[in-house]
């Protein structure tokens, strides 16, 4: 039993190495069931009955945690903030390292180009389970109570977002060539900037609550 259990890991770890692989070369409008397939070495009955076709095969893959991370209670718990001010870094940090993925691998960007397709079902499929995703990751780093944070959190990965898609397209933004190192620096101070403001207005609001944890628990580098 346990090494059916082995085997069947490793068989969708291969499946799902395939479909970044072919994501990564033919986009979303490229990627298929047989190409897959193909690449894994499997059959393609074999992936319909672990994922019931290329749509769950993407959800399965937005959610195992390749593109947006998934942290543990113990891992929040080292990078719970002991300063209030200390939010800011955090909430940036995050959102800065996640875009940076995301503009380095296609396979990334080709699950976000779909978050603005429309009548598609497996756009719609993708952009779902990415929006389940995103929400679990803003919940966990929210450490504050009050305050509505999904909805800042939807504004500032939203831009990220739509940003994200334009440089992929080569079309600048506001004078801003996103293609370049130097139009993405600008576009990461500002959102530094935003994070502090909006943590100090966190830190003065009398309605929100900061989660706080004591100054002599160690915070490991991350």
């Amino acid at each position: 039993m346990e090494k059916n259990k082995r085997n069947r890991a490793a068989t969708i770890e291969r499946i799902i190495d395939a479909l970044e692989e072919i994501l990564t070369e033919r986009g979303l409008e490229g990627t298929g069931i047989n190409a897959i397939a193909e690449r894994a070495a499997v059959s393609k009955v074999l992936i319909y009955r672990y994922f019931g076709g290329l749509e769950g095969l993407l959800e399965h893959y937005v959610s195992m945690g390749r593109l947006i991370p998934h942290y543990t209670p113990a891992w929040l718990k080292q990078i719970q903030p002991t300063q209030p001010r200390d939010l800011a870094s955090i909430w940036s940090g995050q959102a800065l390292q996640l875009f940076r993925q995301f503009r380095t691998s296609r396979a990334a960007r080709e699950v976000l180009k779909a978050t603005v397709k429309d009548n598609d079902p497996l756009a719609d499929a993708v952009s779902k389970a990415q929006d389940a995703e995103l929400t679990n990751l803003v919940n966990q780093l929210a450490f504050i109570k009050g305050g509505d944070h999904q909805a800042t959190s939807a504004i500032i990965l939203g831009a990220l977002s739509y940003l994200t898609i334009q440089a992929q397209i080569n079309r600048p933004m506001i004078g801003l060539d996103l293609r370049s190192e130097d139009g993405w620096q600008r576009i990461e101070e500002a959102v530094k900037v935003i994070y502090k403001a909006l943590n100090q207005l966190a830190i003065d609001s009398p309605t929100v609550q900061l989660s706080i944890k004591p100054a002599s628990v160690a915070v490991s580098t991350w």
